[in-house]
Formats: C-alpha cells, structure tokens, sequence
C-alpha cells in the first residue's frame, strides 16, 4: 500500500466539515482569520515598525539639510536659488512626515489602503519636488544623498509591505465581506419572520370578513322571505320605474334646450365680463338651463327666452346665420306650444307618486333592515377585496425575500469555503 501510495502520490484528505449557527460564526470567522491571515498580521506589524523608523530617519536626514552650509564659491544668486528650492524638498518631506499615518491595527485590509494613500502622497510630493532635488542635489550633495537613501528605503519598505497582501487580495476582500453577508441574512431573516407574522393576520382578518359576509347573506336571505319583504321588493320596483320616467323627462327636457346651448355660452360670457348685464331673476335662469333644465320649469320660463331671442337678432351673441336660425326656430318651438307645460306637469306626477311611495317605503322596517344588511355585505365585500389585494402583495414580498436569503446564504457558503478552504455547514 505504502508503495502504491508513493508512486501514485497520496490524496489529500477532503475538508472536514464544520457545523456552525448563525449566531457562532462571527466569533469562527475572526479565529480563523487569525489562523489563516497571522504571518500576514506579523509581517505587517513587522513593516509598520520598519516605516516609523524610516520615517524618523527621514526626518533627521532633513534637519541635517536644513543645517547644511553653502559651499564658499556659491554665488549668491545661485544661493538664493538654492536655499528656495531646499525650502521647497523641506516642505514636502514635512508633508510626507504628517500624512504618512501608521495604522495601529495590523489588518491587512488597512495595510492595503495605508499602502495607497502612502505611496499617492510620495508620488504627489517628490513630483512637486522633482526640479528643488536637483538644486539641492548640487548644492547640498552630502544631505541629498542621506535623503534620496532614506526615500528609496521608505519606497522599498512600502512595496516589501503590500507584497504579500496582494497576493492575499481577493481572500481579503472576500472575508470583509462575510460580515456584512451575515448582517443581511440576520435582517432578512427578521424581515421573514415580521411577513410571516404579516400574512397570518391577514388570513385571519381575510377568513373572518368571509364569514361576516356569509352571515349577513343569510341573514338577507332569511329576510327577503317574510311577506313584509315581498310587499317591500315590489314598492321598489315601482320606486325604481319612477325614477326611470323621471330621468327620461329630464333626458328630453335635456334635449329640447341643448339646440340653445351655444346662445346660452355665450350670453353667460357676456353676464360675466359686464357686456350685458342680466337681471337676477335671468341668472338664476341661465344657470339652471345649462345645468339641470327641469329646474327650470319651475318658474315661467317664456320672459328669459323672450331676452335671449332679442339677443340674438340684433346680433350681440355674435352667431353664425346657420346657428341662428337653428336657436330661434328652437326658441318658437317651446314657447309656441303647450309642449313644456305638458313636460312639466308629467314630471311633477311622476315626482309626486316618487316621493309617495318612497316614503311609505322608507317607512318600512324590512326596508331598512334589508338596507344596512345590504350595505353591511356592500362594505364587507369591499374589505375582503382590499385584504385580498393586501395579502397578494405581502405574499410576493415574502417570496421575495425568500429567494433574497437563498441567495445570501449560498453566496456566504461559498465565500467561506472560498476563504478557508473548509466545508462549513451553517444552520439558520
């Protein structure tokens, strides 16, 4: 066996599988970042130490500048020059010194973005110095060399710093995701609880309208079979053919005024800019033409269609001939016939007997109980309906979040098998 093993080569041993709860693999997640990112933790304490000290030798190589002596033979023009330029590389080692900020903490993750704004801030600051190196290089060669070696260094460290990390990158990113993963699968979670909760009362609510109605229903059917119903139902027949006739006087009263429709806009227009002032008495007349006409019959109507036949033939409406002629053979046609008043006095019997036995039905008790029963089931219905509708929408959203939380739950299995290379189990 020892032999077939060595010249096939052993398998490796499949991962373990590791049971965990929700609630356990924060605390997991953080010992075995330890375990598995701990020699990049100890090597990045390791260059952070290594940066603070090159960055205090930086410091003392620039004092060191600041102190050099011009050389005898400078001249002092070029002097000048030079000190403005050691002035200059001075302000920006400044600039590297106070915005080079060590992390206390060795995350590597932050090791990554100090490593970004560190060598942005190096790039930006020798750029803005490239032209004061070479004045300071020839006139201070001694403390430029000290400089340009502790520069070099401090680069080198930086690039020695983030080496490792980014070959560790897309594990880093992975794992400060899994924190957040967790967090949303525990709101989700909540979130399903809270709609399952949701959608219990509704079924309940929608179940007891249900039977509500049912209840209601039978309680009309009891009632439409008492004579005092049937006595009921056909003085509602009769009240609903009534209205009926009333309406279809008012739907031909409608009609004989509508060929007057265009004189009476623009009569109305000229009321209301003070064209033509009309007296109350013809207002009231006017508005109640144009909008229910059978009000009008009211009152003797002739004197208003008098005013507007005179309106018309001189001429103040400003109507075309063809409409003219349409609006005045209209206007004779009602006030030379009796037509109105037989209009008029067919709706007032219709309204009379209306009001009669609408109030002798009114007056019957079944009428009234059948009425609120009615309504109940009306009202009922149109609860059952909107809780319905209701239920529907909670449901899609439960679904929803359903398929969200598979989602992040395979996404963070993978991610920790993707990280730690073991086949984690995680029981929500």
């Amino acid at each position: 066996m020892k032999f077939i093993e060595r010249f096939l080569g052993k398998k490796e041993a499949p991962p373990q599988q590791i049971s965990l709860e929700l609630s356990e693999l924060p605390d997991w997640i953080e010992q075995e970042s330890d375990r598995r990112f701990g020699d990049l933790r100890s090597h990045t304490r390791r260059m952070y130490d290594e940066i603070r000290g090159v960055l205090e030798e930086l410091d003392g190589s620039k004092v060191q500048l600041i102190n050099a002596k011009f050389g005898e033979k400078v001249f002092k023009r070029v002097a000048k020059a030079g000190a403005s330029n050691r002035d200059n590389l001075v302000k920006n080692l400044d600039i590297i010194k106070d915005r080079t900020v060590v992390p206390d903490d060795a995350d590597p993750a932050k090791a990554f973005e100090f490593y970004t704004n560190t060598k942005s801030i190096l790039n930006t600051c020798l750029e803005n110095a490239i032209r004061s190196q070479q004045y300071v290089k020839a006139l201070f060669p001694e403390a430029y060399k000290d400089i340009l070696v502790n520069l070099k260094r401090f680069e080198g460290l930086l690039e020695e710093l983030v080496a490792p990390i980014n070959e560790e990158r897309d594990n880093l990113e992975v794992c400060s995701r899994l924190s957040t993963l967790i967090t949303q699968i525990q709101d989700t979670n909540s979130g399903i609880k809270l709609k399952k909760a949701h959608i219990l009362d509704l079924e309940n609510k929608y179940d007891s309208l249900k039977r509500d109605k049912e209840v209601a229903a039978l309680s009309l059917e009891d009632l439409e079979e008492s004579e005092e119903s049937v006595y009921a139902n056909e003085l509602e027949t009769r009240v609903d053919a009534l209205n009926q006739q009333v309406q279809a006087v008012d739907k031909q009263l409608s009609d004989l005024f509508a060929p007057l429709s265009k004189a009476l806009s623009r009569m109305e227009k000229q009321d209301e800019s003070g064209r033509h002032t009309l007296s109350s008495d013809s207002r009231k007349m006017l508005k109640r033409l144009k909008n229910k006409p059978a009000k009008a019959l009211e009152d003797d109507i002739k004197p208003f269609l008098a005013e507007l036949r005179v309106m018309i033939e001189d001429g103040s409406l400003g109507l075309k001939q063809q409409n003219i002629k349409k609006t005045l053979d209209q206007i004779d046609r009602l006030v030379g016939s009796d037509l109105l008043m037989s209009m008029k006095e067919q709706r007032i019997s219709y309204s009379s007997e209306l009001d009669i036995l609408s109030s002798e039905l009114e007056g019957l008790e079944v009428h009234r109980e059948k009425t609120g029963i009615e309504h109940l089931v009306s009202d009922t219905q149109g609860m059952i309906d909107s809780t319905g509708q209701e239920l529907d929408v909670v449901r899609r959203e439960m679904s929803r979040l359903n398929d969200d939380i598979e989602n992040l739950k395979e996404q963070l299995n993978s991610e920790l098998n993707f990280v730690f290379r073991q086949d984690v189990d995680v029981t929500y």
